[in-house]
């Protein structure tokens, strides 16, 4: 495999940004596992490091997953794609994908028992995605239900990833927070990104606009984004952090509601495109905002 092939296929399929949010996502859950400690420092080192490199892989592994599943669809509605085109193979990207799983088996193990116990059940419940719950035909028309039991990996990923810094016992209310936050977080954004316009609709190609329609679809990722405010605002809270978090969430959601609100009065590609950017931004600020307060605190 060519290098400029595999960078390709990352710039198109996981990107650097994507890269940057999970590893954020892991930066957050070890911040927030050390401020539930008396006295425990904030120190990033080379097991964090490894740390980041192990989220990362696992979520890399769970879109080779995706490519392995939708290879036959991906190669009729979008034959451009570089996989499809044959620079990069499935089984080039399943040599990857094993040589992550022993990246994450190696983290898991320097961080104890426990941490890997963890790690196994979130990496069995991925491979339950993997064969979509070994009922696929039934499973894959219901786009509601498919999400959600394919997001339920965020809560198993959090745990995963807590159990290596918390102290026990480790099912606290903040590691609940974190997950529903991760879980809702994701939903909203493949809801989000599977909006589509009328005209813009594809047989073959699942969207949440033509299973709940439009309107419903953008009021459901609305509600969902609502819901993470409460969490978000509920975790800040416990952590007692200073009050511009709440006030950056806060405009970044009034922002949102306009944007899809003005989708649906006007609607057109790119403000449902600003709106899902939106969205995106919502999920790293909430991260971020964790992130910052608690870096703050630890100084």
């Amino acid at each position: 495999m060519r290098l400029k092939n595999l960078l390709a296929y990352l710039h198109e399929r996981f990107p650097v940004v994507n890269m940057a949010l999970f590893a954020i996502l892991f930066l957050t859950v070890y911040a927030v596992a050390r401020a539930t400690q008396p006295a425990a420092a904030l120190a990033v080192g080379w097991r964090e490091a490894l740390g980041m490199g192990a989220t990362i892989s696992f979520f890399f592994r769970l879109r080779v997953f995706d490519e392995i599943k939708d290879y036959a669809a991906d190669t009729e509605h979008f034959p451009q794609r570089v996989l499809q085109t044959g620079r990069v193979t499935l089984g080039q990207l399943r040599v990857l994908a094993g040589a992550g799983l022993g990246l994450e088996a190696l983290w898991s193990g320097l961080m104890g028992g426990t941490v890997l116990l963890a790690w196994g059940l979130a990496v069995g419940y991925s491979l339950l995605m993997r064969y979509e719950f070994f009922r696929p035909a039934w499973l894959r028309p219901r786009l509601v239900l498919y999400a959600g039991l394919h997001l339920l990996i965020m809560p198993l990923i959090i745990g995963w990833l807590w159990s290596a810094y918390a102290a026990p016992p480790l099912l606290t209310r903040p590691l609940v927070l974190l997950a529903l936050l991760a879980l809702l977080g994701g939903l909203a954004f493949e809801i989000a990104r599977k909006i589509k316009l009328p005209a813009a609709e594809r047989p073959g190609v699942d969207s949440y606009s033509r299973t709940l329609g439009y309107g419903g679809a953008v009021a459901a990722v609305l509600a969902v984004l609502l819901a993470g405010v409460g969490v978000q605002s509920y975790l800040l809270r416990l952590l007692h952090t200073s009050a511009w978090p709440f006030w950056l969430l806060g405009g970044l959601y009034a922002a949102t509601l306009l944007a899809y609100l003005r989708s649906l009065t006007h609607p057109g590609p790119k403000i449902l495109k600003v709106a899902e950017l939106l969205v995106s931004l919502f999920m790293l600020t909430s991260y971020l905002a964790l992130l910052v307060e608690v870096g703050r605190q630890g100084l």
